[in-house]
């Protein structure tokens, strides 16, 4: 049952009606604020900063959709009222290609599942074995540029966490494939960036939809067939064009990769890791999971275990060249250990853990991301009708100067400990919260602060030109972040 009172100082209050919510500036047109997302969504996103508002109803000609505006209504969405809420059908639809039904795109019942199962890998106490890997991945890939290169850094961290993903979660060797294996991502990425909000998405899901609304009025088995067909719509019937061909391509050599390592295992190779606890699982049938499911879930622990914490130490390393002052301090850091870093030191690279954290705000990776409400709800004092789309941007929230003062200023000072005690626990949203929350943030909190500490020791960066993020998948640096790598002299 719906509450339909909410609670204010103490005293009931009816909810309000969806109608209620005032619109969001900038909608032009039919198509509303649907032709800015698709064109230019840190221009919508800035729009969502700007109004600072709980709620904002978004202009969208197929969909009831509202945007979050304060930390508050992001945690009651993803905290308090979770369960009401299930993955945005425009974000499955689009990175199904990739993810399948992996645990970032999954919900329900295989969603907890595979969550109860790999949660213990991610236990910050499991954690400690995979120190010494991430420091020998950083080692192998910066003993490979000489004195005065000119590189794109986003190149160069993306091979160094797509190696740990590799070596720590699959035990698998990814550095002489790294380049061929990124721009397979890459492509697979660019398709899920084009296609959520398109008109191809929109097709699939609209009718969906009014399948979805239809089986509530309809008799069995009627009812069934409609929510088949739907669930079915749910996803891509088929890729289209030169860029589905292209995705089918980069599919096909990620396919590739990944099913040799499922064959190397099911052939005898035992080894204690991610891949070998998916190999070995049960369902409640007893049955094991099909080569399908564990490619869905090591395409998606792999492209999570490795993008985003690329995307945010480029941005480290850009941040740092244009605040010397960090990047003094950063350097002071690294050079008071006075050998390669490890485990035990991560209590002394508290300044690396401040600015990646700081760069993980200004430049959040996962900068847009979305809801359904699975039934009617009260978010905010305002009635939720079933279906409505909720967008939550950390970009955005990340940019409220009620919780973050003059937040276009870079100031990793803002995650001494104090001071993010003093913030509200959903002001800071690089990962996500609730149930749902990343389920590598330990993992990417240990591993930059080492990566970090290796870069820095033996070189120094000087920045060649200023980058500015390109709204992707994830919110990458158009030119990878070009600087000059110079060896230090100890």
């Amino acid at each position: 049952m719906l509450d339909e009172t909410v609670a204010s100082r103490g005293t009931a209050t009816p909810a309000r009606a969806f109608e209620e919510i005032p619109w969001l500036e900038g909608a032009t047109g039919w198509s509303g604020h649907n032709a800015l997302i698709r064109k230019d969504r840190l221009a919508f996103a800035r729009l969502v900063a700007d109004a600072a508002r709980p709620l904002s109803r978004v202009k969208t000609p197929f969909a009831d959709v509202v945007a979050i505006g304060t930390p508050e209504i992001a945690h009651e969405i993803l905290v308090e009222k979770h369960a009401d809420f299930i993955k945005s059908a425009m974000l499955r639809f689009s990175l199904y290609p990739l993810a399948g039904d992996g645990l970032f795109t999954s919900d329900g019942e295989l969603w907890k599942r595979q969550r109860k199962l790999m949660a213990p890998l991610f236990h910050p106490g499991a954690l400690a074995s995979y120190a010494e890997d991430m420091v020998a991945c950083t080692e192998r890939e910066v003993s490979t540029w000489r004195d005065g290169d000119s590189l794109p850094i986003f190149r160069e961290t993306t091979r160094i966490t797509m190696a740990i993903a590799g070596k720590t979660l699959f035990d698998a060797d990814t550095f002489s494939e790294a380049d061929a294996i990124g721009e397979a991502l890459t492509m697979a990425l660019d398709w899920t960036a084009k296609q959520a909000g398109g008109p191809f998405a929109i097709a699939h899901l609209v009718t969906s939809r009014m399948l979805e609304k239809s089986s509530d009025a309809s008799p069995e088995p009627v009812r069934a067939k409609l929510k088949e067909v739907a669930a079915r719509l749910r996803m891509p019937l088929f890729l289209p064009g030169a860029e589905g061909r292209t995705l089918q391509r980069a599919l096909d050599h990620l396919d590739a990769h990944v099913q040799h390592m499922i064959d190397d295992r099911r052939s005898g190779a035992r080894k204690n890791d991610l891949l070998a606890r998916l190999l070995h699982a049960h369902d409640d049938d007893h049955g094991v999971m099909s080569d399908k499911q564990l490619r869905d879930e090591v395409l998606t622990l792999f492209v999570a275990g490795h993008e985003t914490t690329a995307t945010g130490l480029a941005w480290t390393v850009d941040l740092l060249c244009r605040h010397p002052e960090w990047y003094a301090r950063v350097r002071a850091e690294v050079d008071a250990l006075g050998r390669r870093p490890t485990l035990a030191d991560l209590p002394k690279l508290e300044v690396c853990l401040r600015v990646f954290k700081e760069a993980l705000r200004v430049y959040p990776p996962v900068y847009f991301f979305g809801r359904t409400a699975q039934r009617e709800t009260t978010i905010g004092g305002v009635r939720l009708p079933r279906f409505t789309n909720v967008v939550i941007l950390p970009w955005a929230l990340h940019r409220n100067p009620r919780v973050w003062p003059d937040p276009e200023r870079f100031d990793p000072d803002r995650f001494l400990p104090a001071a993010e005690h003093a913030r509200h626990r959903s002001a800071w949203l690089p990962f996500g919260a609730g149930p749902r929350v990343c389920i590598g943030n330990h993992f990417a909190l240990m591993e930059a602060p080492l990566v970090l500490a290796t870069m820095f020791r033996d070189h120094d960066f000087e920045l060649l030109e200023r980058d500015t993020p390109e709204p992707f998948a994830t919110l990458r640096p158009r030119k990878g972040v070009p600087v000059r790598v110079k060896k230090r002299v100890n």
